[in-house]
This record gives structure tokens, sequence and C-alpha cells, in this order.
């Protein structure tokens, strides 16, 4: 039999057997060979033998096989084929186009973001030098009695709670960043990248710790400061940070760092140092310049006794 011939099977055909006397079973039909008519097929045997739309079929019928389509349909087709390029060809000029002036204005943006943050700079610090005048004209005429020097004092201890003070003395300093490329699956990685979060550990455990005075990258922090992210990079009070972070304590030299170490926000720090690799540098130092927060603003105020 050659490849592909299909090979076919005559099977004889045995005569039935003969049904056996007596009455027949109920629901048993005569062995005359007539089956029981199943009318729950008829929905399946009519899907079946007409699976396509008679619209559809008429459709088909109309068109003979191997019939060409009409040479509207073509220019119809080849019309949008060619709008479509058009449109396609403009986009890109225009893209191209604008580019350079897209530069050009975000280069003028960033331009005056670096002046505006620098006038802001200038003038906290301006507010800087103003805040402490005041306090020296003030420190001068409370000196001259014996209840202004007890109000001094209390002035003086005010302000290094409420941060509008510049204060000295000796202190701990952290030397925070995330980890190397190299310690991380990628650069894109964030689990070696120091966040938000992270340092507000620290900032707590710190306070926690009995620091008296708190500073990260230079600004101080108070009561109402806030620690933010913003994308890949972290605010103190909507001033962006730069990399590494250094924070730094006033405090007890003889207890703040064992106490920072046992605190939830010290164990927070070693443990990213353990597991994700974080750079982290602590060191004791004797004396710590933290500047006075110029952002502190007045918000309420009442004299001692009124409700």
């Amino acid at each position: 039999m050659a490849r592909g011939e299909r090979e076919t099977t005559t099977v004889r055909a045995e005569p039935a057997a003969p049904a056996e006397h007596g009455p027949a079973r109920p629901g048993a039909w005569a062995a005359s060979g007539m089956g029981r008519r199943d009318d729950s097929m008829s929905l399946m045997r009519e899907l079946v033998t007409h699976a396509l739309d008679d619209g559809y079929a008429a459709a088909a019928a109309r068109r003979a096989p191997g019939q060409p389509r009409s040479r509207i349909g073509v220019v119809a087709t080849l019309v949008a084929l060619a709008l479509l390029g058009l449109l396609f060809t403009m986009a890109a000029v225009q893209t191209r186009q604008t580019a350079p002036a897209v530069a050009k204005e975000k280069a003028e943006l960033l331009e005056r973001i670096r002046a505006e943050t620098g006038r802001n700079d200038a003038l906290r610090s301006q507010a800087g030098g103003l805040q402490e005048e005041v306090t020296r004209l003030q420190n001068d005429v409370l000196a001259s009695t014996v209840s202004g020097q007890d109000l001094r004092e209390r002035l003086e201890a005010l302000d290094v709670l409420a941060g509008t003070g510049r204060v000295e003395g000796p202190g701990l300093r952290l030397l925070i960043d995330d980890a190397p490329v190299n310690d991380v699956a990628g650069p894109k990685n964030s689990d070696g990248r120091i966040l938000d979060i992270d340092l507000q550990q620290v900032v707590n455990g710190l306070w926690a710790a009995g620091a008296e005075a708190v500073a990260v990258n230079g600004q101080r922090l108070t009561t109402m400061t806030a620690i933010r992210g913003a994308d890949k990079s972290i605010t103190v009070d909507y001033r962006p940070l730069a990399r590494p972070y250094v924070v730094e304590a006033i405090g007890d030299p003889g207890s703040l760092e064992a106490r920072f170490v046992d605190s939830p926000g010290g164990e927070w720090l070693f443990n990213l140092k353990a597991v994700h690799h974080i750079r982290l540098e602590t060191s004791a130092v004797d004396k710590l310049t933290l500047p006075a927060d110029s952002g502190t603003k007045l918000r309420y105020a009442r004299t001692e006794g009124s409700q």
C-alpha cells in the first residue's frame, strides 16, 4: 500500500439476536432497529451541521472562491496606509523639531531652581544671623536684673528644646550612606538605599536616647520638622538632602551612644548595616555646634496662668 492511502476494513454485520420470549421491560423498544428520538440533542446537532451563520454563508456565496477584491477596497486600503504613514512621519518630525526647545526650557528651569535655592539659603543665613543678634540684645537687657537673669536661663533652656537657638556641646555624629552597588542586586535596587523612614527611625532613636538637639546635614530638627521622601531623594522641611547623610546629636557623651545602640532606632540602623550593607560610621565628638532653626515660627502664645 502506497504512503497516504487510507486503509479500509470491511466489517460484516451479524444478525441481531432474537428477542427473548415474554413481556418486554418497561421502556424497552422492540427489536425492529428503531432508536428512541432524543430531542435534547437537536440543538447540538443544529450547531454542528450549521456552524456558520446564514448571513455569513450568504455573503461568502456571493463572492466566488479566488475572486479578487474590488478596486475600490484596494484603493481605500492603500489610502488609509498612506495617511497613517504620513501621520507617523509628521509626529516624528515635530518631535525632532521641538526637542531642542524642550531641552532649553528644562535647562532654564533647572537654572531658576538653583538660583531660588541659593537665594533661599542666603535668606535663611541672614535670618539666623538676625536671630542671634536678637538673642544677644535680649540677654544683655535681662542680665541687668536678678529676675531678668532667671528669665534668661529659662529662655535659654526653651531655645534648646524649641530649636530657636544655636547650641554647642559634646555629642554623637553618625555618617549614613547607601550601600555600594556591588553589595546589592543592582543600582536600581532600593534595599541598599537609605529611605526617609530610616532617618526618621534614627532621629527618634536619638531623641529617645536623651539627645538635647539633633541636626541632619546641618539642618536643625524641631518638633515641627518633617522628614519625607520625594522620589529618590529625602527632604527635611521640603529641603532636599545630599548624600551622605550626617546626623549630629548633642547629649551626654557617657550614655548617649550606648542608649542609642539599645534603642529601636539603633537596632533598626545596625540591622540595615548587617542585612543590606549600608555605610555607617559612628564617632563621639567633644564639641558639636548645631545652628538654630531659622524656619521656626511662633504659632500660639499665652501668658502664664491664662486658660
